[in-house]
């Protein structure tokens, strides 16, 4: 049952594009209320590359807590063509699909059943057009957390359209991988061997919406800053970022650029309050209940770039050096384990795939 307990909307959009670890004239924000406790929440991403396909199933809690995961929904994706597969849980309301991935020219529809209850996505169609990004990073001291310059890296995309007329709206997230080698303790007697590296991923600017309409527009090239974040020790070693380039629908397109406006939204006393947005999933049996959320379907290009230490400007400490007289427990605790450094964030004793240098 809902309740009526208002939550932070900020917070659930937040955590709505965490979940990915992506200008035309839009309509007026569609505003239905105060949102409430209970309300379900359910957001998913259907790329035409082979990977982990991911659908997260919440609902919405008390003031300013996240959105709780639903763990016993029935989450399937649906074919224009007929076919029908089935997410499995894996906790915390996320579901996961293997070795399925989108073609172009098929339409899906997300499909979760939950308490006898079916909410069904509107069909999507693979968009068939992507753009070329070509990526480039810099190092500079300037105001970003704070109003003192700080040192901050930043992710830029010179991005080319395809020669056409037809319209193209893309979206855009990037992530980070860097190794963060743990500290090798010989102690006394037969050595350990060596611990092996840790691979540590994260969305960088969760909260940043990156966004372009090329439907409207003669430009066929536009530079873009997809991404900042502070520099730390995360740079000591080679610091991979992944740009996920999102070629998606209009319809997907207006929904994001409605959620911009409201976490670009700062509260004044003249601005429009937040409020939640339709999206294109709804109640079978009941349209009027409201659902947040959103499923797309995208064409997806990922581009790569790295950095090496040699290009960090800035002085940079390594927490972890080792030195025969230092007392093994006198070392970080991310000195002696990925979990500790990671600190919630994705990590893997293992190199991507793609982790190759020229």
């Amino acid at each position: 049952m809902i309740k009526n307990h208002n939550i932070s909307f900020r917070f659930l959009l937040v955590f709505l594009l965490y979940l990915l670890l992506p200008v035309s004239c839009i309509d007026k924000l569609d505003f239905v209320g105060e949102t409430k406790e209970g309300q379900l929440v359910i957001y998913g991403l259907f790329t035409d590359i082979n990977e982990r396909q991911v659908v997260n199933v919440s609902q919405t809690t008390a003031t300013g807590l996240a959105p709780k995961g639903v763990p016993n929904a029935q989450v399937s994706l649906l074919t224009s063509s007929g076919g029908k597969h089935r997410y499995f849980s894996i906790g915390n309301g996320d579901y996961e699909l293997y070795g399925v991935f989108a073609v172009e020219g098929q339409s899906y529809a997300l499909e979760v059943v939950l308490d006898d209850e079916v909410y069904l996505s509107k069909y999507e169609t693979v968009p068939t057009l992507v753009a070329e990004d070509v990526l480039s990073f810099a190092f500079v001291n300037e105001p970003f957390r704070s109003e003192a310059p700080e040192s901050v890296f930043t992710v830029y995309s010179e991005t080319t359209l395809p020669a056409t007329r037809d319209p193209i709206y893309l979206r855009w997230a990037v992530e980070e991988t860097y190794i963060w080698p743990l500290v090798y303790l010989p102690g006394t007697g037969f050595p350990p061997p060596v611990p092996p590296p840790c691979f540590i991923s994260d969305v960088i600017e969760p909260n940043r919406l990156n966004l372009f309409d090329g439907s409207g527009t003669s430009t066929r090239r536009t530079k873009l800053v997809l991404a900042k974040r502070m520099v730390d020790n995360s740079f000591l070693y080679p610091f991979f970022v992944s740009v996920k380039q999102l070629s998606i629908n209009r319809e997907a397109y207006e929904y994001w650029e409605k959620i911009k406006i409201v976490i670009n939204n700062q509260g004044s006393l003249f601005d429009i309050p937040p409020a939640p947005v339709f999206g294109n999933i709804a109640n079978v049996e009941d349209p009027n209940e409201t659902v947040l959320g959103y499923f797309e379907v995208a064409k997806t290009k990922v581009t790569r770039i790295y950095t090496l230490r040699a290009d960090v400007p800035f002085y940079l400490v390594d927490p972890c050096q080792f030195f025969p007289n230092k007392p093994d427990d006198s070392y970080a605790a991310e000195c002696k384990s990925c979990n500790a450094r990671a600190q919630g964030r994705r990590w893997t004793n293992d190199a991507p795939d793609w982790w190759k240098f020229d």
